[in-house]
C-alpha cells in the first residue's frame, strides 16, 4: 500500500536514483588503472568505447595529427614527461623511428600479445612492425593494392581484366591504339611508380636478415629493369598519364570516365573512386593485382594502413597490451573499421558492407581484398625515411620532363642510399 503523497512514479523515480547511487559507488570501488593514449581524430570513438567498456580503466584520450605524433613523441621522450602509455601510429613503417637508439618507444610485443591472436593476422601484415628483427607494433588497418577496374567499359572494349603485369602492359598498348584518352593509371605519381617496381622483385631498401639496420639497395638488377621498362613504354603511349590521383588533370580525366583501371589500396575505392572521381554506382569492381608471368602469385604492395605501439617504460604493461588487443583484433571494434582489418578472423564481418553495397558492380569485392591480402610483400617493411619522397623528388619530376624510368634509376640508387644512410643505415648493393 502507498504511503500518503507517493505516487507510483515517484517510487520509480526514487528506485532509479537509489540504483544509480548503488552502480556509481560500485564503479567508484573498483581500482582504476589510468593510461593515456594518443591516436588521430579517427581513432577516438574506438578509445572511448573501450573506455566505456572497461570499467576498471580511466582513459586519457589525447588528439594528435597523424604528420605531427612521431615529433612529439619525440619531443615527450626528451622532456620525460606526458609520455602516452599507448600511441596510434598513422602509417606503420614509421615504427622504425620510434623504436631507435635516441627515440626508444616502442615495446617488443612478442612473448607479451597473445602468440595465438599474431598467428591469425594475415601474413605479413605486421610485417611493417618488425624493425631489426623485433614486432613493435600491431597493425589497425591493411592498405594492400586491388585491381580496381571499370567492370562494364571493359566488357564494352572487349577486353579481359589482366591477370599479369605483361597483359597489363598490353591492355595499355591496344588501349592507346584503339581507344586513345582512356589510361589505367599514372607514370609520376611516387606511391603508384613504388608499388609497380616493388610487385616486380625490385630490391630499393631490403632489411638484410640477420643485420641490424642494415638495407640492400640494388635497381640495376632485371627485376627493377623490367618493372622500369614496363612503365616508361606506357608512359610513352599515354596509358599511364604523367598525373597523380590527387592532381586535377588526373581527377578531371576520371570523371569524364576515362580510367578504365587502376592498380590502388583497398581504400581507394570508398574515399577516391566514389566521392573524388563521383564515378556512378554499379561500375567499379575490384580484383587481384597483376603478378609477373614468371611468379606463382602477386606480390601485393600497400599504400598506408596504420598500427598501435605500446611505450616500453609503461608503468601499466598489461592494461596497455590488453587495449592494443581489443584495438586490433576484437570483432567490437573492427567490424566498423574504416579500413581493411589485418585479424584475418575478423574481417568478414567488416567485409559484410562491401557485400550489400550497392554501389559496386558485383559482391566479389571483399573477396578480392581478402585473397590479395594473402599475397602480401613481406618487404613493405619500416624505415627511418619515407621512399615515396625519393621517389618524388628524383623520378617524378624527370618522367615528366620526358626523361624515362630505366634511365634515372642509377640516380634514384644513389639518392636512396645517401637518404638511408643520414638515417642510420648502412647499405650493402648484392
Amino acid at each position: 500500500m502507498l504511503k500518503k503523497g507517493t505516487s507510483p512514479s515517484g517510487m520509480i523515480v526514487q528506485g532509479i536514483v537509489a540504483l544509480s547511487i548503488m552502480a556509481a559507488a560500485t564503479v567508484s570501488s573498483v581500482a582504476q588503472t589510468k593510461l593515456t593514449v594518443w591516436g588521430d581524430t579517427l581513432r577516438v570513438n574506438s578509445y572511448k568505447a573501450y573506455d566505456a567498456l572497461m570499467a576498471d580503466i580511466d582513459l586519457d584520450i589525447v588528439t594528435v595529427a597523424p604528420e605531427e605524433t612521431v615529433t612529439k613523441l619525440q619531443l615527450a621522450l626528451r622532456a620525460g614527461s606526458s609520455i602516452p602509455d599507448l600511441v596510434f601510429i598513422s602509417d606503420a613503417p614509421n615504427s622504425a623511428m620510434l623504436a631507435t637508439r635516441r627515440t626508444n618507444y616502442l615495446m617488443e610485443l612478442e612473448g607479451r600479445v597473445d602468440a595465438s591472436l599474431l598467428a591469425d593476422f594475415y601474413p605479413n601484415a605486421n610485417a611493417p612492425c618488425i624493425v631489426n628483427g623485433k614486432l613493435v607494433c600491431l597493425r589497425s588497418d591493411l592498405a594492400h593494392n586491388l585491381t580496381w577496374y571499370d567492370k562494364p567499359q571493359m566488357a564494352a572494349f572487349g577486353y579481359a581484366l589482366p591477370q599479369t603485369w605483361e597483359a597489363f602492359e598490353a591492355l595499355g598498348a591496344d588501349l592507346a591504339a584503339n581507344h586513345p584518352g582512356y589510361f589505367l593509371g599514372s607514370a609520376t605519381d611516387p606511391y603508384g611508380l613504388y608499388g609497380m617496381i616493388m610487385a616486380a622483385g625490385c630490391d630499393m631498401a631490403t632489411p638484410v636478415d640477420g643485420q641490424d639496420d642494415t638495407l640492400l639497395v640494388d635497381l640495376g638488377s632485371e627485376n627493377c629493369l623490367r618493372a622500369a621498362g614496363m612503365i616508361d613504354r606506357m608512359a610513352a603511349n599515354g596509358s599511364l598519364i604523367k598525373a597523380g590521383p590527387f592532381d586535377a588533370e588526373f581527377v578531371k580525366q576520371a570523371k569524364d570516365g576515362k580510367l578504365l583501371l587502376y592498380v590502388g589500396p583497398t581504400w581507394f575505392g570508398e574515399f577516391i573512386l566514389k566521392p573524388s572521381y563521383e564515378i556512378p554506382a554499379g561500375e567499379i569492381a575490384g580484383a587481384l593485382p597483376p603478378r609477373w608471368a614468371d611468379d606463382p602469385a602477386p606480390v601485393t604492395w600497400s599504400f598506408g594502413g596504420g598500427g598501435f605501439g605500446v611505450y616500453n617504460k609503461t608503468q601499466n604493461a598489461d592494461a596497455a597490451i590488453k587495449m592494443l588487443e581489443w584495438l586490433t583484433t576484437s570483432e567490437a571494434n573492427q567490424k566498423d573499421a574504416v579500413t581493411f582489418p589485418p585479424y584475418a578472423p575478423v574481417t568478414v564481418l567488416w567485409g559484410q558492407k562491401l557485400a550489400d553495397d550497392a554501389y559496386y558492380a558485383d559482391d566479389q569485392l571483399f573477396a578480392a581484398m581478402e585473397t590479395s591480402a594473402g599475397y602480401a610483400d613481406p618487404k613493405y617493411g619500416a624505415r627511418r625515411f619515407d621512399m615515396p619522397s625519393v621517389i618524388g623528388k628524383i623520378v617524378s619530376p624527370a618522367i615528366a620532363s620526358g626523361r624515362t624510368l630505366e634511365e634515372t634509376l642509377p640516380e634514384l640508387e644513389r639518392e636512396i642510399a645517401n637518404t638511408a644512410r643520414v638515417a642510420g643505415y648502412k647499405i650493402v648493393s648484392e
